[in-house]
């Protein structure tokens, strides 16, 4: 097993490329813990998404794990959270 990834915070109102915050290699299916206190929006996309964009809700203490090569990985919170993140 690999070292453990520093958590990726998930400021208020601003999308997070997870890719380029853990530097995992873009592609590689993630699977993505909400260790914060508030609920995030994950979405797969290869650009920054816009607010409208669909997206899967995952809520505090809850996991949720990407398609197996997603284009992108980006998270999104209207109260702030924290995310911790692994390859598959």
């Amino acid at each position: 097993m690999a070292n453990s990834l520093p958590n990726v915070n998930i400021k208020s109102l601003t999308w997070v490329d997870l890719y380029a915050e853990t530097g995992i290699a873009v592609g590689t299916q993630l699977i993505i813990q909400n260790i914060g206190s508030g609920s995030c929006r994950l979405t797969e996309s290869d650009t920054q998404p816009d607010i409208q964009s669909g997206y899967n809700l995952i809520p505090e203490n809850q996991y949720l794990t990407s398609a197996s090569t997603p284009v992108g990985a980006w998270a999104y919170s209207h109260t702030g959270s924290l995310l911790h993140v692994e390859e598959a």
